[in-house]
């Protein structure tokens, strides 16, 4: 090593992150900047003293709703911010005393994808730092872990983090990027150490502006080929965990080794979320089930416990359940004698549902508030179509459901169309009419609204809400249950059985043919039942169902048992199962 050479576990760094509105500053601007700066990290260590500011912006600024969902940054919060000349100054003071420490007259600034940041910063110091000299000397973790690592399946800043054995936040933020990036660098330095020999700055700048050729090679995954050895046959779930035991996915599986292994197959083809996945994933845990239907329930329930980051259907979220009064107007989170209908999952149908109630009740729409007529359709406002035309739709709604609507309370009568749509579409006289939200949900542009799409999207939403109700009642009566089965692996005459009490598997056998058990709550009282509910409870439900239609469908025998004198076959479930 030269005298003059710096050590690179002696270097000072300036790590930074910037979140922005859009790709370029031509589309976008930052919000969000964080910065600290650091030594190499020792294994375990964190870096302190990390800033992150958020920028004040003028009062007509708006964040797309796109980039509020992935940073968890809102209006109130840029209102709120810092003035972005006096974020600058901060860094700039930084960017100096870094540059003293090192002796030298640049500033090594650490970025995971510098390419992009690049051009938002050299904007920021135009603006606000264009008497002094631009301090960065940029070094990308991105554009290292291409060489260094080009055959993982994705190197963003959370599959590299990820693939060292650390967690980011699903929320975009600056300082948990920074922190990551830290990590990140001190990983890359020791093995730039250990591959190629470089130990100091100057190595890392001639190696850097060396040209490289990356040879293309086959896909390589970091999950430890003794996980993959010896995967079992039999039904169950997996979880695919980061080196640092994190849950990074949970899966289920008619066969463990057949599922796990497909997804290391050359030329499997993979959406991008679980490329990242596989970046990361170093280690399996593995549950094996006696069936199927066990592995369903038992992946639904963990997904639910440990909120895995790239499970997304059956997470939690934003999601609860709710029981209505029969009016639809109130609700809350408890069954009472005021609340006695749900478990409802789905809001949104409940509130249209109930606006088209109240109009219903008015009979004349000529008087009926815009506002409620709106609730009614449930389409955002910059899609919606005029009031005209929607006051035209439930016209047309009204006189063509005139003969049921008229025989009963509003909410009775709905039902009742709900029904009639509902076997009109089963036998396909009718189809569901989501263009139209399809359309507003991808933001794009929309046909033109007319009366008679207006009525269609009305009577929707009516099927919608009763379709809400009918799987509420079932899934109520699923609680208390017993449910009997044949696995196609099995030739012996046995058959699966599982009793349900309060919504959770009261236990498990397998047995040869006779009668089911009976449950032994099965006397309680419907809303003792409805109590049972929450979003966990909810979901274990909602995949038994799918479950149960998965082996009808097949031709097996099940059955179910609900009460000493109820128990349903294949048949009267092949009916039933179509209305929820």
């Amino acid at each position: 090593m030269k005298n003059c050479d710096t050590a690179l576990e002696d270097l000072v760094v300036l790590l930074l992150d910037c979140q922005t509105t859009g790709a370029n500053p031509r589309s976008g601007s930052v919000i969000e900047i964080g910065w600290a700066r650091s030594d190499a990290l020792g294994d375990g260590e964190e870096v302190s003293g990390i800033n992150a500011r958020i920028f004040k912006k003028p009062s007509d600024f708006e964040i797309p709703a796109r980039v509020q969902k992935i940073t968890g940054i809102n209006m109130d919060d840029i209102v709120a911010g810092s003035d972005p000349e006096d974020v600058w100054a901060e860094i700039l003071t930084t960017a100096e005393a870094v540059v003293r420490l090192n002796r030298k007259q640049m500033c090594p600034t650490v970025i995971h994808f510098a390419k992009f940041e690049l051009p938002f910063l050299t904007k920021l110091h135009a603006m606000f730092g264009a008497k002094k000299d631009f301090p960065f000397t940029f070094i990308c973790t991105h554009e290292i872990s291409r060489h260094l690592f080009p055959e993982l399946p994705r190197r963003s800043i959370r599959a590299i983090a990820g693939y060292f054995g650390h967690s980011l936040h699903e929320l975009r933020r600056c300082r948990e990027h920074v922190q990551a990036t830290a990590i990140i660098w001190r990983e890359i330095l020791r093995v730039l150490r250990e591959r190629h020999g470089i130990k100091t700055f100057e190595q890392l700048m001639g190696w850097l502006h060396q040209p490289k050729v990356i040879v293309s090679t086959s896909r390589s995954y970091p999950m430890s080929a003794h996980a993959l050895q010896r995967l079992p046959q039999n039904p169950g779930v997996y979880r695919m965990l980061r080196s640092n035991g994190d849950v990074l996915y949970v899966g289920k599986a008619n066969s463990i080794k057949q599922r796990v292994r497909s997804y290391f197959r050359k030329g499997s083809r993979h959406p991008e979320h679980i490329l990242e996945m596989l970046s990361q994933a170093k280690r399996l845990d593995l549950t094996v089930t006696e069936s199927v239907l066990e592995a369903a329930i038992l992946e639904s329930d963990d997904i639910k416990r440990l909120m895995p980051q790239y499970n997304i259907a059956l997470r939690k979220g934003n999601r609860d359940v709710w029981f209505y009064s029969n009016d639809f107007c109130e609700y809350g989170p408890q069954p009472t004698r005021r609340h006695k209908i749900g478990p409802i999952v789905d809001r949104e149908a409940m509130s249209n549902f109930a606006a088209i109630i109240r109009v219903t009740e008015m009979g004349d729409i000529s008087g009926t508030a815009p506002e409620l007529l709106m609730s009614g359709i449930g389409v955002p406002e910059g899609f919606a179509p005029e009031y005209k035309c929607i006051k035209a739709g439930y016209e047309i709604f009204m006189k063509r459901h005139a003969g049921v609507l008229r025989r009963r309370a509003a909410a009775q009568s709905l039902n009742a169309v709900g029904r009639q749509l509902w076997i009109e579409r089963q036998k396909g006289k009718i189809c569901e009419n989501t263009e139209m939200e399809d359309l507003v949900l991808r933001s794009i542009e929309i046909p033109a609204w007319t009366p008679d799409s207006v009525c269609r999207l009305i009577e929707s939403n009516v099927i919608r809400a009763g379709h809400a109700m009918r799987r509420a009642h079932w899934f109520i009566m699923l609680t208390e249950s017993t449910l009997g089965w044949i696995e196609s692996s099995v030739s012996d005459g046995s058959y699966f059985l599982i009793v349900f009490e309060k919504g959770q598997i009261l236990y498990r056998r397998v047995q040869t043919m006779g009668e089911l058990p009976i449950p032994p709550g099965h006397r309680r009282h419907f809303i003792e039942k409805q109590r049972s509910f929450d979003t966990m409870t909810y979901d274990r439900m909602r995949v038994v169902t799918t479950e149960i239609r998965k082996v009808i469908s097949s031709g097996r025998w099940f059955e179910i048992r609900f009460t000493p004198v109820n128990t349903l076959g294949c048949d009267d479930l092949i009916n039933l199962l179509s209305w929820v």
